[in-house]
Formats: structure tokens, sequence, C-alpha cells
């Protein structure tokens, strides 16, 4: 045999519950039709996240007023970390008969057409042994060891024992690269004997212990867990606020080698899962904190933004998740000039006029707050280079929040110089003569809630809760069938009778503590 191809013959198929993921395919547990050496062979790994850490610090109060219903989601949002097994490799009985395992699809396809039954087995593996004995050893003897491989003690009988040196010497014989050229030959019906015998004991072996051996850990990377959030619970997050930076390796972040799961990187997984459970079912107790967003210098001011009103130039539009319904707090911040004035005031300007610039807060393409800049405000002010609005109310949920600047420039310039309207080159060029320069937003934040007042219906909420319990009897079997239908999503496949124990157990936790939610 040659030793240049050290892959063993393997015919695989693949047994997979269909994912709701529109983006990533689902796990498929795969299986081989042969024996193969521990560590040699592949197959998915078998991971099972049970959190049973509880976080400290500020962390550690959230935690113990958290509701039942986001206290499980923890569990299901840190499940997302790991692509899922397949059905069945766990123990317990599975939920789901509704979507049972499907068969193991057809075999792949064989070199050359399958072999007639053979009239005697004995018969066989004594032509089989012939040809061995015969053939080969003349080549694959302890002597010569043609190819890096011996045969003096292979016994076809006992071929499951050398797996890989059957599966070798079966791709060898089904391709006719064996016996080489120039060596005489056994007649075809002999090496087709020896091939059939040797897949033969092969497949009985597997069927008795069937072990498709291991793979490397993979984990999620950061976009793919982004987008499996999105998936489970309708919410958008941007994963780099929790987890580092994925290792790359050639340049792609989603290699399996690369990709270790670190202690350090569990616990960043760990707090994201709670902090995003949390944004998913809603905290009517949270506490204000601020979100800000920066605007690139690169971005034009003069011209209008995608995603702010029209008739407006510059500024910045996001999305913003905000946790519960309550007052929330705008404060916009402007670049200014080397010595604190505000950039854009208008002192070097040819023409301008006495109105005032103004910067529009919108919510939804809906105006909240108009606010007028004063050109002649510096950083040694009390509030600096920034303005704020007065507390306004808003509902919990995802909302579009713009800040953008009312178009007021507008037609030929008669200065020096053209406008500026690309970016900010820089802030010192604002003393020159005869140039007109507008003021730039420099970033944009969202302080609150400041008295909550409860929670609104949110994309996420409607996603997590399908039923509404009428009595608190109803509570368990409500929270049985939200968690059945989430762990289904999350785990890529029906849940284990194990597996919903586990949730429910984490759910029981929270309900004495923080009621149904």
């Amino acid at each position: 045999m040659n030793s240049a191809d050290s892959s063993s013959r393997c015919t695989r198929s693949s047994d997979a519950t269909p994912s709701r993921s529109s983006l990533f395919p689902p796990v498929a547990a795969e299986r081989s039709r042969c024996i193969r050496l521990a560590g040699r062979s592949a197959s998915m790994v078998h991971f099972r996240v049970g959190v049973s850490l509880r976080p400290a610090g500020r962390d550690a109060v959230a935690w113990k007023r958290a509701s039942a219903m986001r206290t499980s989601l923890l569990l299901l949002v840190a499940a997302g970390v790991l692509p899922s097994p397949a059905a069945g490799q766990e123990t317990g009985g599975a939920r789901g008969a509704e979507h049972p395992p499907a068969a193991w699809p057809p075999a792949i396809a064989p070199l050359t057409a399958p072999l007639p039954p053979l009239a005697a087995d004995t018969l066989s593996v004594e032509t089989a042994q012939a040809v061995v004995a015969g053939t080969c050893m003349r080549c694959h003897n302890p002597r010569r060891v043609s190819g890096g491989m011996s045969l003096e003690t292979f016994e076809v009988t006992s071929a499951s024992d050398n797996a890989v040196i059957a599966e070798r010497m079966v791709r060898k014989l089904r391709a006719g690269m064996m016996p080489p050229v120039g060596v005489r030959r056994p007649t075809p019906d002999s090496l087709r004997t020896l091939a059939a015998v040797l897949e033969s004991r092969l497949d009985a072996a597997w069927e008795t212990n069937p072990n498709p051996g291991r793979r490397t850990f993979q984990r999620l990377n950061r976009a793919e867990y982004s987008r499996s959030i999105y998936d489970l619970l309708d919410l958008d997050i941007d994963a780099g606020d929790y987890l580092p930076l994925d290792t790359k390796s050639a340049n792609f972040d989603n290699i399996a080698d690369v990709q270790l799961l670190s202690p350090t990187l569990m616990d960043g997984y760990l707090r994201a899962a709670s902090e995003i459970s949390r944004l998913a079912v809603g905290d009517p107790e949270v506490t204000p904190s601020e979100a800000t967003f920066r605007v690139s210098r690169w971005t034009s001011q003069a011209e209008h933004v995608e995603g702010t009103p029209y008739g407006s130039r510059g500024g910045v539009a996001v999305d913003h998740n905000f946790p519960a319904d309550g007052e929330y707090v705008f404060r916009v911040s402007f670049h200014h000039e080397t010595t604190g004035a505000l950039f854009g005031n208008g002192k070097g300007a040819l023409h301008t006029t006495d109105e005032p610039e103004r910067i529009e807060i919108s919510i939804d393409g809906e105006r909240v707050a108009l606010l007028d800049i004063d050109r002649w405000m510096h950083v040694s002010d009390p509030d600096g280079v920034n303005l704020r609005t007065e507390p306004v109310f808003i509902e919990a949920g995802p909302r579009r929040v713009a800040a953008a600047f009312i178009r007021t420039f507008e037609g030929p310039s008669q200065d020096v110089m053209s406008p500026h309207d690309w970016s900010i080159a820089s802030t010192s060029i604002t003393d020159a003569y005869g140039f007109t320069t507008l003021p730039h937003l420099r970033d944009l934040a969202v302080t609150g809630p400041f008295a909550p007042a409860g929670m609104s219906s949110t994309p996420s909420r409607e996603r997590v809760f399908s039923c509404r319990p009428s009595t608190p009897e109803d509570e368990a079997s409500c929270a049985e069938a939200i968690l059945s239908r989430l762990g289904t999503r999350a785990y890529r496949r029906p849940l284990t009778d194990d597996n919903l124990a586990a949730l429910m157990n984490l759910y029981r936790a929270g309900a004495g503590a923080g009621g149904f939610e």
C-alpha cells in the first residue's frame, strides 16, 4: 500500500433537526461506517451548558432580584455560544415527538458497482487472506516495509483491530492502485473478494460499537452569536459590547482550531447572557445608565445622513433599546476649536446671519426636542459645548434615535473658499478669513430611565411570552410551554426531559424572588 494516502474510507450521513436560524446551518451529527483509531476521526463534541455560576458585584444584586423567566433565559442565551449536538445524543426521553429524528439517508455511492453477495463467507475469508499473504506481503513485509506499512500480523478476520490499515487497503483496491503496475496481480475476483471481506468486517464492527470519535470543540464567533440572539429573542445586540475580538486564522474568524473557550471568554459569555436576558424581558426596576454614540470625523455634517429626518444635515441616527418605560434625557456634544470655542461658529465667514443653528432630536422620526445652538458657547462654560434636553417620556423597546441639524445653509457661497463639507480636516482652520464652517456633532448620549413606569410591549417580549397565565396555578404550565419553544430554538433540536427539567428548576428559583416574569 502507498503511505501517501493516510485518510480512511468512510461513508457518512447526517441526521439533524432543521434549524430555525436563517443564517446558520443545522449542526449535524456525523457517523461513519468504519472504525477509526482514537483521535483520527471527526464528530460533533457533545457539550452541555449548565449555568451554576452567579455574578459578583453589581450583577449579583440583579441576580437576586431576577425574575423567573429572565433567570431561565440566561441559560438559553448562554447555550447560544455553542453549535448544539444533534437530536438524540443526550440521555433522557426526547421531547417534541412531532419532530422525530430522521432516518439515516443513503450512504455515499461507492467508486464501483456494488459487489454481488458472496456464496460462502468462509471461502471468501480464505481467499482474501491468501491474497494478503501471497501478493501484498511481497512488498509490505518487515524487511521492505513499502509505504511504511507491514502486513505481517494483519489478519482479515480481525480487520477492525487495524481499522486504519484496512481502510487504506480498501481505498487502494477499489481505485485499482494495488497491486501496483509491474507486479503480478491476482484475478480480479480475488481482489474484489478481499475488498468486500474487509468492508464487511469493518461495517460489522461499526454496527456493534459505533464510535465516530471526536472533533475540535467549536463555539460561535461574535457575528454568529449576535445573529443567534436576534433569531432567538428578536433583539439586536452588538456582541463587541460583551465579548473580546475573535481569534483569526488565515483571516477567518470561524476556524475551530483557534476559537478556544478560555475562562475569561466564558465569563464574558455568561455576563452577556445575563444582560441580554434582562434586555429581552425588561426590568421595571432598572437604574439609570448612559449610552454614548460617537460620530466619526469622516461623516459629512453638511449633507443629509441616512436615518435622520429629511430637511436636515449631518448628525447621527442610531438604534437604541430603551430598557423600560420612563423619562430619558438626551445630550449632544459638539466639536470645538483649539481655543475652546465652538467649531463652526461663523465668525470667520464673510456672510452670516444672526439666526442660530438648531439641532433636532427625534424618536422614530417624531421630533421630541429642538435645541438652539449658541455660537458663542465655550468649553469653559458650565456645560461646555454640550446641550441637553428636558426629560422625555419614552416607552420601552428598540427605537430609532436621531440628532440632526436643521438645514439653513444652501445655495452658492460667496466666501473666499467653498465650505468644507466632507469632514473635519482640522479644528484650527476655523480662524481662517473667508472660510465658512458649520457646527459638527461629536456624540449623542442617551441617559435613563428616570422614574421607570413599567414595561410596554416590545418585539422581544412578544417573542418570549407566547402565553400569559390567568391564575397562579397556570404559571408553571405556561412557563413550560414558553421554555420548551425557546429551548428548541436555542439548542436547535427538540429538548430532552433533562433539558426542560434544568430550565424549569431555574424558573422556579426565580419565581420565588421576582414573580412569573
